[in-house]
């Protein structure tokens, strides 16, 4: 959240930036920013003020302050942060076997493959939009666009691959399930 208050921004502002530009890779909802907006403000690392709003009431409006620059620079200079991820549905797929029932591992795998299908097709949308409004897209794009198209790309090559494993793996299911059935 600390790099994307640069600029001042809304809970609502931020949760909208989560949906359209980081949501291949984190995911947050409004009972979840609301807090941590607090606990940041609370910590020094932001501050706010109320704010006109177009629709509505009065919004708070938060940016990231001297600390929250400082904080965001340290996180970044760390390197990165890895082996963080949960990913329910590989965990789901792990225990399959417990169903004991080929056709219901088969249907999950297809709502699986349905979910990231659509998921890419957002993704290859955005990215078709972006291409067609920015003439720089992608290598010639400002440092501030530069390093979340990189973002976008790995997101595309991630929902892609899940959809092509999908496709393996409903495969596999149907070929062990035939020759089961062929004993």
């Amino acid at each position: 959240m600390l790099g994307m208050l640069r600029e001042p921004h809304s809970g609502y502002d931020i949760k909208k930036t989560f949906e359209k530009s980081l949501r291949s890779f984190w995911r947050a909802e409004l009972s979840q920013i609301y807090p941590l907006l607090q606990k940041m403000e609370d910590e020094g690392l932001l501050t706010s003020k109320a704010g006109a709003s177009e629709k509505g009431p009065t919004r708070r409006v938060y940016k990231r302050s001297a600390k929250g620059r400082e904080q965001l620079q340290s996180w970044l200079l760390e390197g990165p942060v890895v082996g963080t991820e949960r990913i329910g549905y590989l965990a789901q797929t792990y225990f399959l076997a417990n169903l004991k029932d080929d056709d219901k591992a088969i249907e999950f795998m297809q709502d699986l493959r349905t979910y990231l299908s659509d998921w890419l097709a957002s993704l290859e949308d955005a990215e078709d939009e972006w291409r067609a409004n920015d003439p720089g897209y992608p290598d010639k794009l400002s440092d501030e666009s530069f390093y979340p198209q990189l973002t976008l790309d790995m997101g595309l090559a991630k929902v892609r691959v899940g959809v092509e494993w999908c496709d393996r793996s409903i495969a596999r299911i149907r070929d062990r399930q035939a020759k089961r059935n062929n004993a």
